[in-house]
């Protein structure tokens, strides 16, 4: 609530209280009145809202970043950051202070994708490791939308294989993880494709993972080929 305090005026004003003096002084109480008020409503105004979030913090957003920055890179380091900087992120230590943990101890480089509020972070290390987080997230909505991601990547020649889809529980949490076996068309090794989701609707913190894989041996223990 606005309290205008009482104006104090000159004792002249006061003690002559002709007709000018008291029109004057009117005039002044009804400017100083509309100054307070104005000022009074300026205050009570609430803040402006939040910007609404971009595209990046969807579920589709989320997916995208994780196939172009990690998967079709193949995690190398520079190249994601190369494709970050390109779309506008920015380093996240200026939204999220210290992110160093987000790279396991491994040097490299911590990216926020523009418009989200530090929600959506790619982290890049050295050693072809290359994460995507989603804070504040639905896991489902988000496991729809990385598997069709990473599924459509068939139409480019890739070899796309899942090979583990299961729900576990964890510190009174469940979430549900895949993993692909991926390996782009000319290349000589294959990368994991990692997503970790929480079960529930409810927003939670997401993580999809890029990293390589050990050699496929090229006969199986009983001497029969590998596929």
């Amino acid at each position: 609530m606005c309290v205008l305090d009482t104006l104090a005026f000159a004792p002249s004003e006061i003690a002559e209280p002709t007709h000018m003096t008291r029109a004057f002084a009117s005039t002044r109480f009804l400017v100083a009145a509309a100054w307070l008020a104005c000022g009074c409503a300026m205050a009570q105004a609430p803040a402006p809202a939040e910007p609404a979030l971009s595209v990046w913090a969807t579920p589709q957003g989320v997916a995208r970043t994780f196939q172009q920055a990690c998967v079709l890179t193949g995690g190398d380091e520079a190249a994601a950051v190369d494709w970050a900087l390109s779309q506008g992120f920015e380093p996240a230590e200026a939204l999220r202070g210290n992110v160093e943990g987000l790279l396991a101890g491994a040097p490299g480089s911590v990216l926020a994708a523009p418009g989200t509020r530090g929600r959506v972070l790619l982290a890049a290390a050295t050693g072809r490791v290359c994460t995507v987080w989603a804070d504040q997230m639905s896991g489902p909505a988000l496991r729809s939308a990385v598997a069709e991601a990473v599924g459509s990547l068939t139409a480019k020649g890739a070899r796309v294989q899942l090979q583990a889809d299961r729900n576990f529980e964890r510190a009174g949490a469940w979430r549900n993880q895949m993993q692909w076996r991926y390996r782009a068309v000319g290349a000589s090794g294959d990368l994991g494709v990692g997503a970790v989701t929480t079960l529930s609707d409810n927003p939670g913190t997401q993580a999809l993972n890029v990293a390589p894989l050990p050699a496929t041996p090229a006969f199986a223990p009983d001497g029969l080929p590998t596929r």
